[in-house]
C-alpha cells in the first residue's frame, strides 16, 4: 500500500494512470493540515509537453488537474503560489476559462518557464 507522499508524488509526476492514482488518493481523508508534497512548475510543464507530444489528451490533463486543485496536502511552489494555482484552476476548468489547444499548451509553457529562477 502506499503511503500519501507517495500517491500524491504520483498525482504530480502523474506517472501512473490517473484512475490508479485518483484511487490510491482516496484511502486518504481530502482535509489534511499537514502537505505531503509540493506541485512545481517542472509538473505542470512536463504534463502540458505530454499533451503536446499527444501521449494525453486534452481530457487526461483536465483530470489530472481536477484531481491535484483543491488539496490540502499539496504545497505550491515557493514564489509561485498564485501563477500556479490560476494554471491548474485554468487547466482543471476548461469549460469556464480557456479550452486547451496546442496554442494554449505552449503559451502556459512559455509563462511557466519565463523566469530564470526555474
Amino acid at each position: 500500500m502506499k503511503t500519501r507522499s507517495q500517491a500524491l508524488n504520483d498525482l504530480l509526476e502523474y506517472n501512473q494512470p490517473i484512475d490508479w492514482i485518483t484511487t490510491a488518493l482516496k484511502k486518504f481523508p481530502w482535509d489534511s493540515d499537514t502537505i505531503y508534497a509540493v506541485l512545481t512548475r517542472t509538473h505542470i510543464i512536463t504534463v502540458l509537453q505530454r499533451y503536446l507530444d499527444a501521449t494525453l489528451c486534452e481530457h487526461r490533463v483536465e483530470t489530472w488537474a481536477n484531481a491535484v486543485e483543491g488539496r490540502d496536502d499539496i504545497a505550491w511552489e515557493q514564489g509561485y503560489e498564485e501563477l500556479l494555482q490560476e494554471t491548474i484552476h485554468q487547466l482543471a476548468n476548461p469549460l469556464l476559462t480557456l479550452s486547451l489547444t496546442q496554442n494554449a499548451a505552449k503559451k502556459i509553457m512559455n509563462v511557466l518557464m519565463s523566469d530564470a529562477r526555474m
